[in-house]
């Protein structure tokens, strides 16, 4: 069967019949779609978007010797595409295809790859830094069996700069020339991910001669885009923005090209900038675990539950004042999702003069400010379920000192699928675009995004989709589940 084509490439249309193994399949691509199907039943249909095409090539010729350079076949082609799977992950398959006729495989490969050129947002030079050091360990090795064949596969040349010290990730972004590259990626935990952008956001400080200690300021945006790649042990970054933490998922999302925007916080003590966060600032039993936690990273991640369990234990309340400046602080029970109607529109509305500071005081069991809804595999709907990727909005979580049975209702909340811990009587949220802390007796510490902060008075400000991040979202149903039963 012959080639029907219009010229034009987004009016594009092949029909041709292929072998693919022992099966002949009929092969269309119309509309930016390639659907094929078994031309004898059973008359199963696949589709495909040339949006979730990744690459198409010639096959190479078999039998040469390795000394002679290969040869493409000119009667053999593959499409290499992702496929969306359950749980938000998705999947890298390839199609195999075989024509007599040299000419409708020429045909069919230069029109795709037309199609693929047209994506002018897919990266091409990535700069990666792997953290042999987070989590388990094995963030090389994540990138050997999960990202480098498939960005060879897209076409993306990758520079891979191995960490081997703490901040050195941020130090390079800083001071080195990135000319050279399109987009920024990292193979690590949330920790690795803040040393990355950290980096970028004060490198542009520096560019452009901006203060980045003056909180008045307004921080510039990174220009390149990034990717994150999880490796840590618990990935709550990954988690929020992919929906997953699955691997092959994080490397396609960067390959796809497709970016969301991703809110970042400041935090500031009386004099500087001490750090910016994308995941949750927390003041109390967090802040706590994290901090002596660390005596025990022989342990590996089990080194937050035994410090966890010791700090629950124990059950020590702090006392503080919390003041938050918002235009609305109830929290509006809408979850974010892929292209979320909420984020899209945040950056073009002004707040400022509706906002006003309002101030709590108390004692406290754990005070969190969350950037996300810090969802992850150990607490499936996070601790702020219905905070958002790139509203403008930090949602603050007020847990009150209460009794240690109270707490564990509140750990067996965090930990369950099927109820947040927003209904808890000892629990509040609010909605905030800034917030001050200040501790009145026995001081903690804080745990930002993974590691401590021992300032203890600190004043957070949001800065709206500071970050552009390489995502589709996360496709996660919007109800929860719900039971009859509560702890």
């Amino acid at each position: 069967m012959k080639d029907k084509a219009m010229n034009g490439s987004q009016n594009s249309v092949l029909l041709t019949c292929f072998y693919s193994g022992k099966k002949k399949l009929r092969v269309i691509f119309h509309k930016g779609v390639i659907v094929w199907d078994n031309e004898r039943p059973p008359l199963e249909q696949c589709r495909v978007p040339i949006e979730d095409v990744i690459s198409v090539e010639h096959n190479f010729l078999k039998g040469f010797h390795s000394t002679v350079p290969r040869q493409t076949d000119p009667n053999n082609f593959t499409i290499h595409y992702a496929e969306k799977a359950k749980d938000d992950k998705w999947l890298y398959k390839t199609l195999a295809l075989k024509h007599s006729d040299p000419l409708q495989v020429s045909s069919w490969v230069k029109t795709l790859q037309n199609h693929l050129r047209g994506f002018e947002k897919r990266p091409k030079h990535l700069l990666l830094f792997v953290n042999p050091f987070g989590g388990k360990q094995n963030a090389m090795q994540i990138y050997e069996k999960f990202g480098k064949e498939l960005f060879s596969v897209a076409g993306v040349e990758v520079t891979v700069n191995v960490s081997q010290r703490k901040n050195q990730i941020q130090d390079f972004l800083v001071n080195h020339n990135l000319d050279m590259f399109d987009s920024i990626a990292c193979v690590g935990g949330d920790g690795t991910v803040s040393e990355m952008f950290n980096g970028l956001v004060l490198r542009e400080c520096k560019i452009k001669g901006i203060d980045p200690n003056n909180i008045n300021q307004n921080l510039p945006k990174p220009r390149k885009p990034v990717g994150i790649i999880p490796g840590g042990s618990t990935d709550t970054i990954a988690y929020c923005i992919h929906g997953t933490t699955d691997q092959t998922t994080a490397v396609l999302h960067i390959i796809f090209g497709d970016t969301l925007g991703l809110d970042l916080v400041s935090v500031y003590d009386e004099h500087s900038l001490l750090r910016l966060y994308a995941s949750v600032l927390s003041y109390g039993y967090l802040g706590d675990v994290a901090y002596h936690s660390d005596q025990y990273r022989w342990m590996g991640p089990h080194r937050y539950d035994y410090s966890g369990f010791k700090k629950l234990m124990l059950n020590k309340g702090y006392e503080g004042e919390i003041a938050i400046y918002t235009d609305k602080k109830e929290v509006d029970d809408i979850r974010c999702r892929a292209k979320c109607e909420v984020c899209e529109g945040s950056n073009r509305v002004s707040h400022k003069v509706s906002c006003k500071w309002e101030t709590l005081k108390g004692k406290f069991f754990m005070v969190s400010g969350a950037n996300i809804s810090c969802a992850c595999s150990r607490s499936p709907k996070g601790i702020a379920p219905y905070c958002h990727l790139g509203d403008g909005k930090v949602n603050i979580v007020i847990v009150r000192h209460t009794s240690i049975i109270n707490n564990l209702r509140l750990l067996l909340r965090l930990s369950s699928g099927d109820k947040g811990i927003e209904d808890l009587p000892f629990v509040e949220t609010l909605t905030a675009r800034e917030f001050c802390f200040r501790a009145v007796n026995g001081p903690s510490r804080w745990n930002c995004d993974g590691e401590v902060q021992h300032q203890t008075n600190i004043r957070a400000k949001v800065r709206c989709q500071l970050l552009t991040i390489f995502s589709r979202g996360s496709e996660k149903s919007s109800i929860p589940n719900e039971q009859c039963c509560k702890f």
